[in-house]
Order: structure tokens, then sequence, then C-alpha cells
């Protein structure tokens, strides 16, 4: 983290609904914001509202097989309206108040890595794909390798690009996605629409033919040779070396979920899904500092033993519970998450204060 305090922000937007009409409106947001608030308290408040939101969800569409009263859907989506606008205006404000610093970005990413995770859940409670076999882990899987896929690119190519389909993009499909469920209701997902398809596998499959795109450019510009010495990374590494803390996410779940003898990860898929993705933000958050600072990704992380626990649980033949495993599984993340972002923070922010 020595180079952290040196980073530089850099970044081209090309966003359709960004260049449309979305920037004039933070634009005008961020003249209501007080000189006095602080960038990364409206970054923080956009999480905590995400947050609350999604609890709410959840407590109603826990296995995400369940219906929620119209109510519950509608405040999920102003819930990640809000965070959208104020994720977005936390940079301005930075701007505007002359207070930008590599200590921001770092929490705006870290803010970003975690909602990603509600983000999942919402689209995942609002079309209950958890009657769909595999469903909400087919999705999850899918947004931890966008998300970590655009840091990768970004480590190798020193600049974050936004596409013309982009974050912006895919936070409004799950808006609307939220606003279809809470006025007709969530059966409606399941409605046979073409060929006696239902509704919610012809939405996921253009989802993922999206993704798939949006990967393949991510991939694209990865392959294409970082800015580094001979075509590496920022830290002059390989640019293939992230694809091995992808598979240490992507991989052990898999194995868990795919090897499970009960039903207990589909019972309690918002668990899961909140332990992957803990893992997920962390591993992502690594590699943001990596770039930031111009550093080696490190190849193994204290947070990986929470995946290694279901796993061997599962190779000695069920010693533990799996349920009560998996709580203290996501509880282990979620502290050694809480534990690196604090230390990442609390690291920049001094070196700030020496420069």
């Amino acid at each position: 983290m020595k180079r952290l305090g040196e980073h530089k922000y850099s970044a081209v937007d090309t966003s359709w609904l960004d260049e449309l009409c979305m920037k004039k409106f933070w634009d005008k947001c961020v003249t209501f914001c007080p000189m006095w608030v602080a960038p990364n308290l409206i970054t923080l408040v956009g999480l905590i509202i995400n947050l609350c939101t999604v609890l709410i969800l959840s407590a109603y569409c826990y296995t995400a097989s369940e219906s929620a009263p119209s109510w519950v859907y509608f405040q999920a989506a102003l819930g990640l309206f809000l965070y959208q606008t104020l994720d977005a205006i936390d940079g301005k404000q930075a701007r505007r108040t002359g207070s930008s610093s590599p200590l921001g970005e770092l929490f705006d990413h870290g803010c970003d890595s975690v909602s990603q995770v509600f983000v999942t859940l919402n689209v995942c409670y609002a079309m209950t794909l958890g009657a769909v076999p595999n469903g909400v882990f087919l999705i999850s899987i899918i947004s931890v390798i966008m998300f970590f896929a655009a840091h990768w690119s970004t480590y190798c190519t020193g600049q974050l690009r936004f596409s013309k389909f982009d974050v912006t993009e895919a936070q409004w499909m799950v808006i609307s996605v939220l606003l279809f469920t809470a006025i007709f209701g969530a059966p409606m997902w399941s409605a046979e629409i073409i060929f006696g398809f239902q509704l919610r596998y012809i939405v996921v499959s253009v989802s993922l033919i999206i993704s798939i795109i949006q990967i393949g450019g991510y991939l694209k510009t990865i392959l294409s040779g970082g800015v580094g010495k001979n075509g590496s990374t920022v830290a002059g590494t390989s640019v293939l070396f992230p694809l091995f803390p992808l598979l240490m996410i992507i991989l052990p779940f898999a194995m868990i979920y795919g090897k499970s003898n009960s039903s207990v990860y589909d019972d309690h898929i918002t668990l899961f899904v909140l332990c992957f993705g803990a893992v997920g933000s962390k591993t992502t958050n690594r590699l943001v500092i990596a770039h930031m600072s111009k550093s080696e990704l490190p190849l193994w992380d204290w947070i990986y033993l929470a995946p290694l626990a279901l796993m061997l649980n599962q190779y000695y033949n069920y010693p533990f519970n799996e349920y009560h495993l998996l709580i203290g599984c996501t509880v282990y993340a979620y502290i050694s998450l809480l534990i690196f972002c604090t230390y990442a923070m609390t690291r920049c922010d001094r070196r700030r204060g020496r420069t």
C-alpha cells in the first residue's frame, strides 16, 4: 500500500444513459448538497439505504421463491435509485469541495463491492429465481465475475472504463424489474410468454447474453496487454494472474453448492449468497488496492477459510451441521471483510496525511 496515496483517478465513461440524461440529473442533485457534507458520508448513506431496503425485502423473500407485498418491491426500487444517485454524486461532491483523494475512491469501490451483493439479491427476490434450479447462484456468479472483471481490466490498463451498457444501465434494469414486480406481482414472472417460456427465463437469458458480451469486452481488453512493461499490469505482473483469485472465489462455492446432499443452501440461499458475496467483495477490493498502489495482487487471503471450511465439512461427511457452519462462515467472512476495509482505509488516510 506504499504508493496508494500517489494514485490518481482515471476513468472513461461512454455509458449510454449517463450521457443521455443521468449526468445532467446528477449534476443538478449535487448542488443540493451543502459544501460541508463529506463525499464519503454520501457514499455511506447510499450503502446504508441499499442495505436497509434489501433487508426488508429479504424478510419477505428469504428463499427468493416467495412473494412480497407491492410496497416492499417499491421501497427496494427506491432504495436502489437513491443508492445509484448518491454513489454518482459523491465524486462530484469531492471535486466540488476540493476533497478528492485515493481514500475516497477506495471507499467508493469498497461500498460498491458490497452493494453489488445487495443488487444481486434484489433481482433474485423480485423474479423469484429461488424457484428456478440454480437460478440465484448462477446470477450471483455472473454478478461477481462482471464486477471483478471490470477491475481486472483496470488493473491492466490503469484506467476504469465504462462501456455503452454498464453499471447505470444494469441498475436501471434491476429497478425496472422491481417496479414491474411491484405493479404486476411476482407470479407474473412465471407466466408463459413466448413458445411456452416463462417471462423470467426470457429476461434472464437476455441479461446473460448482455453479461457475456460485457465480460468478453473486459477479456479483450485484458488479453490485449496492459500498460506495464511487455504488456504487463500496472504492477508489472502478468495480466492473467488475477484469474487465480477469481477462481478461488468461484470454484469452491460452486463445489459446495453442487455437492451438498441437502437443500440447506437453497433453503438459506440468501445466507449463501451473502457469504459468497463477502468473499468476492474482499477479493475484488484487494484487486482495487493492487491497481491503486501498483502492487502485486496477493494470491491468498484468510477469507478463503470460509469456503474451505464448508468444503472440508462436506469432504469429511458433515461432522458439523451445514446450516450452523454456513452462519459461522458468513459471519467470519464479513468480519474479515470489515477488518480489511478498516485497515486499508486507515493506512490510506495516514499516507494521505503525510503527503
